[in-house]
This record gives structure tokens, C-alpha cells and sequence, in this order.
């Protein structure tokens, strides 16, 4: 009983620290939109979808390594593995981060990207230091610290948000708004490695970098693929469409992002652990216990997406921006078929290496680039939303077929398919309901089957989080 309630509190507490920065992000959408015109807002998407690429190579994949690698082991041998990896994370943003600054302001003008080149410069640098906050984060989520995790988490996304809102109002555009948030994660990472240094210290050697390169730089490919299926899309965009469409379709998918608010907080404990319990006594049962439990949230974070992003543009943004609406629900759909992919691949990362994961990221890359190559000039975002689909769509299903080895879990499908209809059926309900008699009585049907389907995966989640390893 001890243990469950544990479990529950670091829950909760992971909980509280994703609904508070993710719901402070969805703050700033106002603000943001109502400081720049959506020709801006486009431009500021193509900026920092350059700056997420980078920040995927400078995460190195050694939050990754640390749970494959830490969590089975004995808490002296987890605190030598961390102070391995933050030698490593630390030498690696020395070289890497020069690397990169040189690069932009060597390469910017040359690749007509001279307009952005201040603003690259600073994003470089915020993606270099973003890189050294991942691991000290991602040792707190081990070590089950759930309070520490909530308050640094917070405490950089006020600041941020603060910052943001001062630099804006003040007049100084994407420049002031991306150094606002580099400086506030520079305080953080500093924080952040002093407390880990006392805590592990920190060594360079061989056997982390061979160890951890070995399992991490193919996983650094696959978060690039995944790259490809999230933000190179408005790379093809930018030279198809006006800037103010990529800054609609760019609104759009920070709304779809409310989906996975829901499983996040779940997500934050589960994948930190979701291994060692895979490889405990009735490890495949707990695992297809995670993975329902996964599934119900996804589907509350459907809805609430479906529902929320109307009437927050309707009821808070500039007229202009109700243009990004009809792209909603689709891009919603995208967003499920990428965390449902987040649930099924335990049996990709419990090997030593990460050239599955790899392999199945990029071939729903090259699924979704060719979708971009051939769909965005003749049909603009609407070929992008299909492509990204038929993209996240391979990915399932190789991970489902992939990872039968090493994971032959028995996943619910026949609830997932549940879920999937009745998300549908409640938000084409709520859309296409001629009158109010028929919504309410659509939303009563629909909410009655979802507190069974909910009631049923609870049951599991007492049980899961009775089990969980130490």
C-alpha cells in the first residue's frame, strides 16, 4: 500500500508540474498572437522549427541512456552512471554548441537565412543549453524526486513566460523573445548541474562515451525523423504558402497539442520505468496495464483538444486567426498516432542499442518527406496534415510488429479501437448537432461509455501502480 501510494503521489505531482507549463504555454498563445501579425507568427515558426532540429542533437539521447541504463541498477551504480553521463553532456555542449554557433553566423547568409541570423544565433544557444537541462531533469524523474521535478519545471516556465511577456510588450519582437528564453534556461542548467554534481559528480571516460554513444546517437536519428514528422514540414511550407497561412497552420498544431496534456503526467512516470517493469514477475500483464491506461488519457486529451482550441480562438485570439480551426481536428489525429506510438515501442528500447528505433522513425520519415515532396505544392497544409498522418501511421505499425520479440505484449487493441469511435462519435456529435436536444443527448451517451471505458482502465491503474518496482 505504501509503495501504490508513492506511485501516486510522484503521479500527481508529474501531473501538476506538465498541467501547469503546458497550460502556461497555452497562455502565451494570446499573447504571442496578440504582439505579432501572422505574417510574424509564420516567420517565428520557420525560425524555431530550424532551432527543435538542433535542439534534438544537443539532448545527445542521454536522458534515454540514463533509464536504460540506471534504472535496473543499485543506487551507488546509478550515481556512477549519472556522473558519466554529465561528463559526457558537458564536453559534448562545449564542442558541439562552437560548432554550431560558427555554423550560423559562417553559413546563415549564404543559405539566404541572413534575415533570421540573430535570431538562429540566440536559439543555437538556448538548444545547446536546453540539452544540459534534460538529463538533471530526467535523473530527478528517476530517482522519483516528483517535487523537485514540479518546481524546476515551473519555476523555468513563469520565468519564461514573464520574460516573454516583458521583451514583447517592450517592442523587441522574436529577438527579445528568444533571448528572454535563453537566459532563463541558461539560470536553470546551471542550477540544475550544480545539484547533480553534488549529488553523482561528474567523470569522463571511455566506457559511458562507447556505452552511451552506442545507444544514444541512433536514437538522435530516430528524434530526427521524428523531427521530420513534426516541424521540417514548414520548411516545404515556406516557399508554397504565405506566411500568414504557416502561421495559421503553426496556431493549429500548438492547439492539437493539447492532446497529450492527459497522458503526460502518466507519461513522466510510466516511460522512466515502463523496463524495469516490463522485466519484472507478470512484467507483460503490468505493461498491457500502462498502455490502457495510456490509451484512456489520449483519448480525454482528444476530446478536450477538439474542444478547448475553438473557444479559445474564438474567445481570446484576433479574428484573423480563427483560419487555423479547420486544421484542428486533424492534426489532433496526428498528435494520437504519435503518442499511441510512444506506448507500444517499449519493445524497440529494451535492447542494447537504439538501430530499431532508428530504423522505424525514419521509415515514417521517408513516408511522411515523400508525402511533403509530392502533396504540399498542389494542395499546401492540407497535404502536410496527410502526409504527417500516413507517416505517424507507419510508425505504429511498425513498432506494434517490431517489437514483438523483445516485448510480446497482448495490447488492447479492441479498447483502443473503442476509444477511437467514441472520440469520434462525440466530436462529430458536437459539430454536426442540428439542435440542443440532440447535443446534450449526444454528449450524455457519449460521456456514460466513456465512464465505463475509464471505470475499467482504473482498475488497472490501482494495480499497476501497486506493482511498480522500487
Amino acid at each position: 500500500m505504501l509503495r501504490m501510494l508513492t506511485a501516486l503521489r510522484a503521479f500527481w505531482l508529474f501531473g501538476a508540474s506538465i498541467l501547469l507549463t503546458k497550460g502556461m504555454a497555452l497562455v502565451t498563445i494570446p499573447l504571442v498572437t496578440g504582439r505579432l501579425a501572422p505574417s510574424d507568427y509564420g516567420r517565428l515558426e520557420l525560425v524555431t522549427s530550424v532551432v527543435e532540429a538542433f535542439a534534438i542533437v544537443m539532448t545527445l539521447g542521454l536522458a534515454e541512456s540514463l533509464f536504460r541504463f540506471a534504472a535496473p541498477e543499485p543506487a551507488e551504480r546509478r550515481r556512477e552512471i549519472a556522473a558519466g553521463l554529465t561528463g559526457m553532456a558537458l564536453l559534448l555542449a562545449a564542442v558541439v554548441g562552437a560548432l554550431l554557433q560558427l555554423g550560423v553566423w559562417a553559413l546563415a547568409p549564404r543559405l539566404g537565412l541572413g534575415f533570421v541570423q540573430t535570431p538562429l544565433a540566440i536559439g543555437m544557444a538556448a538548444a545547446t543549453i536546453a540539452g544540459l537541462i534534460e538529463l538533471p531533469l530526467a535523473w530527478l524523474r528517476l530517482r522519483g524526486h516528483a517535487g523537485a521535478f514540479l518546481g524546476f519545471t515551473v519555476a523555468r516556465t513563469l520565468l519564461q513566460v514573464a520574460t516573454m511577456a516583458v521583451t514583447l510588450n517592450l517592442g523587441y519582437g522574436v529577438v527579445g523573445l528568444l533571448a528572454g528564453n535563453a537566459s532563463i534556461d541558461a539560470l536553470i542548467a546551471a542550477t540544475l548541474l550544480t545539484l547533480q554534481i553534488r549529488e553523482c559528480g561528474v567523470r569522463l571516460d571511455r566506457e559511458t562515451f562507447e556505452r552511451a554513444g552506442r545507444y544514444g546517437l541512433p536514437l538522435i536519428g530516430g528524434a530526427l525523423s521524428m523531427f521530420a514528422l513534426g516541424s521540417c514540414d514548414r520548411w516545404f511550407l515556406a516557399g508554397a504558402v504565405p506566411s500568414a497561412t504557416l502561421g495559421f497552420y503553426g496556431l493549429a498544431v500548438k492547439l492539437s497539442l493539447i492532446t497529450p496534456l492527459a497522458i503526460q503526467p502518466f507519461g513522466l512516470w510510466w516511460y522512466a520505468r515502463r523496463i524495469a517493469i516490463l522485466r519484472q514477475p507478470g512484467g507483460l500483464e503490468a505493461s498491457a496495464r500502462g498502455v490502457a491506461i495510456g490509451m484512456t488519457l489520449l483519448a480525454v486529451g482528444a476530446i478536450g483538444s477538439c474542444v478547448v482550441a475553438p473557444l479559445m480562438v474564438n474567445g481570446m485570439l484576433p479574428h484573423a486567426y480563427r483560419a487555423a480551426l479547420p486544421f484542428v481536428p486533424w492534426l489532433v489525429l496526428a498528435s494520437v498516432l504519435n503518442e499511441s506510438c510512444s506506448l507500444v515501442n517499449v519493445g524497440a528500447y529494451a535492447g542494447n542499442h537504439g538501430l530499431r528505433v532508428l530504423a522505424v522513425n525514419a521509415s515514417g520519415a521517408a513516408v511522411a518527406l515523400t508525402g511533403y515532396a509530392l502533396l504540399i505544392q498542389p494542395f499546401g497544409v492540407w497535404g502536410a496534415i496527410a502526409a504527417t498522418i500516413a507517416g505517424h501511421s507507419a510508425r505504429l505499425g511498425l513498432y506494434l510488429a517490431s517489437g514483438r520479440r523483445d516485448a510480446p505484449i497482448r495490447y488492447p487493441l479492441g479498447l483502443a479501437a473503442a476509444l477511437a469511435g467514441l472520440v469520434v462519435f462525440l466530436v462529430a456529435g458536437v459539430k454536426l448537432a442540428p439542435d440542443a436536444l440532440i447535443l446534450c443527448a449526444t454528449i450524455s451517451l457519449g460521456l456514460v461509455a466513456f465512464a465505463v471505458i475509464a471505470w475499467r482502465s482504473g482498475r488497472g491503474a490501482l494495480a499497476l501502480f501497486g506493482s511498480q518496482p522500487a
